[in-house]
C-alpha cells in the first residue's frame, strides 16, 4: 500500500535531506542529489518499526496513521535507517528487511561510479528504494535486481511501477546473480556475504566494478574485475554493517551466524594467564576488523560491559566459538602484570586475538583502507596489506 503525500511535502523533505547528504560530503555527483532529490522515499517505507533498547522492533510507525504522520514523515526523510520487516527466531523479533541508512547509500553509490549507459545489478532489493535511486541515475532499463523473499520483490515491483519504473526485479538466490540480463557494469549488494560469489564475477563485465559489504568486521570492499575469474581491490574507510545474505526467505539469519556461546571449561581444563595487549585496542574498529581477519572462521567477539555510573564502561571480551571460550577481562590496577587477564580452554582462541594484535602493531596499526581483498570464481578468496603483491597475504575467514 502507498501512503499518498502531498508533493510538495515529500519533496521538501527529499530536497532537505539531499542538501544534508550533499553539505556532509556524501553526494558529490549532481546526478545523485538529483536522484536523492527526485525518488520519494516514503513511499518505500509506508510504516516501519521503532526500535527498543536491544534493537529488536517494538512499535510500528505507520504513515496512514494520522496520529503518527508527522512523526513518521520526519523520521523517512532523516538519516536513519529503518526497521520495515521482521522474523521471529529463536523466540526474538529478528530485522529481515530494512531501507538503509541514506548517508550509507549515498557514500555506496559514490564507490559504485556509475555512468550514463552502464549496466547494473543490485543483490538486496529490499524496500525497493535503492532500485529506484538507481533507475532514476541510469534508467530503468539498465538496472536488474534480485532478493530472496518473493514479498519484498512483489511489494518493490509494486512501487516502482507507481513511479513509473520498470527494472528487472527477481524474487532468488543472492548469490547466484541474474544470469539473464549479464553482464553488468556494476553489481552493488546491500546484503553481506563473507566473500565474493562466483556468479558475481563471471556476470561482470571486464574492468566492471563490485561494492559489497562482508559479513567480517563491518568491512565494505570496492572491488574492481581484474581478470576473466578475478576481481580485486581496497576496503572503503566506512564500516558497514548489512543484514546478512541468507538462503532462506523464512529464516533471518544465515545458519551458523549466530554462534551459542559455550560455558568455560571446567577448573581443571582451564589455562590462566595475562596479556600485555591495550585493552583500548578493543574499541579500534579497525583493529576489530583486522581481528576478525585472522580468528578462525566461526570464532566471536564480543565486549562483556558494565554500567558505571550509568555509563556502559567495557571491561573485557569474550572470544567464542560453539565448542570453545576465552575470556579475557581488563585490569583497572596499573601495579599488576599485563593489562588483561585471561582464561581459556585448551583451544586458546585468545592466543589467536595476541597474534592478530601483534601483527596489527608489527605493520604500522594499519587501518582498513591498507586492506585489500582479492576473490576468485575457483574459491580463492584473500586478504592482503597494501597491494595484492604483498607478501603479507592471508585466506579469508571461511
Amino acid at each position: 500500500m502507498t501512503v499518498t503525500v502531498n508533493a510538495v511535502d515529500w519533496r521538501r523533505h527529499a530536497v532537505g535531506l539531499a542538501a544534508r547528504l550533499t553539505e556532509g560530503g556524501m553526494i558529490t555527483d549532481a546526478a545523485w542529489r538529483s536522484a536523492f532529490e527526485g525518488v520519494p522515499r516514503h513511499v518505500f517505507a509506508p510504516r516501519f518499526w521503532a526500535l527498543d533498547s536491544y534493537n529488536a522492533p517494538a512499535r510500528l510507525v505507520d504513515g496512514a496513521n494520522p496520529t503518527q504522520r508527522d512523526e513518521w514523515l520526519d523520521t523517512v526523510y532523516s538519516d536513519q535507517f529503518l526497521a520495515t520487516q521482521w522474523a521471529l527466531h529463536n523466540g526474538y523479533r529478528m530485522i529481515s528487511s530494512s531501507a538503509s541508512l541514506p548517508t550509507l547509500v549515498a557514500r555506496m553509490l559514490h564507490l559504485l561510479d556509475l555512468h550514463d549507459g552502464q549496466r547494473v545489478l543490485e543483490i538486496g532489493t529490499g524496500t525497493g528504494y535503492n532500485a529506484g535511486l538507481l533507475c532514476h541515475r541510469v534508467g530503468d532499463a539498465h538496472v536488474a535486481s534480485i532478493d530472496i523473499d518473493p514479498v519484498l520483490v512483489a511489494e518493490a515491483t509494486d512501487r516502482l511501477l507507481w513511479l513509473g519504473y520498470q527494472p528487472r526485479l527477481v524474487a532468488g538466490d543472492g548469490t547466484e546473480g541474474i544470469a539473464a540480463s549479464a553482464p553488468y557494469d556494476r553489481i552493488l549488494s546491500t546484503c553481506s556475504s563473507p566473500g565474493v560469489p562466483a556468479c558475481w564475477i563471471n556476470q561482470l563485465a571486464d574492468g566492471g566494478k563490485v561494492v559489497a559489504p562482508f559479513t567480517v568486521g563491518g568491512a565494505l570492499a570496492v572491488l574492481t574485475k581484474t581478470g576473466p575469474t578475478q576481481v580485486s581491490g581496497h576496503l572503503a574507510s566506512e564500516q558497514a554493517w548489512f543484514m546478512p545474505m541468507r538462503p532462506l526467505a523464512a529464516n533471518p539469519i544465515t545458519d551458523g551466524l549466530l554462534v551459542e556461546q559455550p560455558v568455560l571449561a571446567s577448573a581443571a581444563e582451564q589455562h590462566h594467564g595475562s596479556s600485555d595487549m591495550d585493552p583500548d585496542a578493543f574499541a579500534d574498529p579497525n583493529f576489530r576488523l583486522w581481528l576478525c581477519l585472522h580468528l578462525p572462521g566461526k570464532a566471536r567477539v564480543i565486549d562483556q560491559v558494565e554500567l558505571v555510573d550509568d555509563q556502559p564502561v567495557r571491561t573485557g571480551v569474550v572470544v567464542y566459538t560453539g565448542e570453545h571460550r576465552a575470556e579475557a577481562r581488563f585490569r583497572n590496577d596499573v601495579d599488576s602484570v599485563g593489562s588483561v587477564s585471561v582464561i581459556q580452554d585448551s583451544r586458546r582462541l585468545f592466543d589467536c586475538v595476541e597474534a592478530a594484535w601483534q601483527t596489527w602493531q608489527r605493520h604500522g596499526r594499519p587501518d582498513r583502507t591498507r586492506v585489500g581483498i582479492t576473490a576468485r570464481t575457483d574459491g580463492a578468496q584473500r586478504a592482503w596489506l597494501d597491494s595484492p603483491e604483498s607478501d603479507i597475504s592471508w585466506p579469508l575467514p571461511t
